[in-house]
């Protein structure tokens, strides 16, 4: 698995992030606050935390109240394009759905809510 691209939204100190990663290793340096942790944070909240969860609830935007968003598209060893994409609410629905394409342009549902996890 190869993650390509990261769009973050309303996640803790991150308002809005787009991050395209290429090939091989990649590197996300700069100063202290600058938000690279909470950027390895949604990595890992796509993937692996249920939007209802009680941990998803710490994902608050520091700038308002929009649902904190995460969008992570990565290619698989076939070279098919996948695409995870949760919203985490408290006060609004959280939500989880897949989407995978073989172009990574045009992706097609797969599935939604529990079935992602």
């Amino acid at each position: 698995m190869r993650l390509t691209r990261l769009v973050v939204d309303n996640f803790k100190a991150v308002k809005r992030a787009e991050i395209n990663f290429g090939p091989g290793l990649n590197i996300l340096y700069g100063p202290n606050d600058l938000g690279k942790s909470t950027l390895a944070a949604a990595i890992r909240a796509a993937l692996l935390v249920p939007p209802s969860s009680t941990e998803a609830q710490s994902y608050g935007s520091w700038f308002g109240s929009e649902a904190p968003r995460v969008e992570l598209t990565f290619m698989d060893h076939d070279g098919h394009y996948w695409r995870v994409k949760k919203s985490f609410g408290s006060s609004s629905p959280s939500s989880a759905e897949l989407l995978h394409s073989k172009d990574a342009i045009t992706f097609t549902h797969d599935c939604k809510a529990r079935q992602v996890e």
